[in-house]
């Protein structure tokens, strides 16, 4: 159960978070959401399964509708077919209790995370690196 504490802490970590950060958290959410939905599949807990992965693909659909495709260029594109692919895996896993098709959209949404997380963490260097740069710089005259 979530307290009022928990609930302020994590809309607290959204609200500040940088856009690839906010993207490594969908991404988080995504995975464990899909892991629920398997194992609510094999406990044939098929309502519960159906609310979890209704979440799932909301996220999914978030992650898909605020892409840039103008500046994402051919990665954007890609991004498209990857979350359209993985929404009809869990359109697919809901309806026929398929969890290969689960287990496909957690391996891609693991692998994109880490790459999403890779960058984020290079950028982080980056500003930090910049940050020293700058800092060292006399600039009193």
């Amino acid at each position: 159960m979530e307290t009022p504490q928990t609930k302020t802490y994590k809309k607290l970590q959204v609200d500040t978070a940088s856009p690839i950060s906010l993207v490594v958290m969908l991404y988080d959410r995504a995975i464990v959401l899909l892991n629920k939905a398997n194992k609510e599949i094999s406990e044939k807990q098929y309502e519960a399964k159906g609310n979890t992965l209704d979440k799932a693909s909301e996220i999914i659909f978030e992650l898909l509708t605020t892409l840039d495709r103008n500046k994402g260029g051919e990665i954007a594109s890609s991004l498209v077919n990857l979350y359209n692919f993985i929404l009809r895996e869990i359109t697919d896993a809901n309806s026929t209790l398929n969890t290969k098709a689960l287990d496909n959209s957690i391996k891609i949404l693991s692998e994109l995370r880490e790459s999403w997380n890779i960058i984020k963490d290079n950028e982080e260097i980056d500003a930090k690196n910049r940050d020293h740069v700058i800092s060292s710089l006399d600039i009193s005259g």
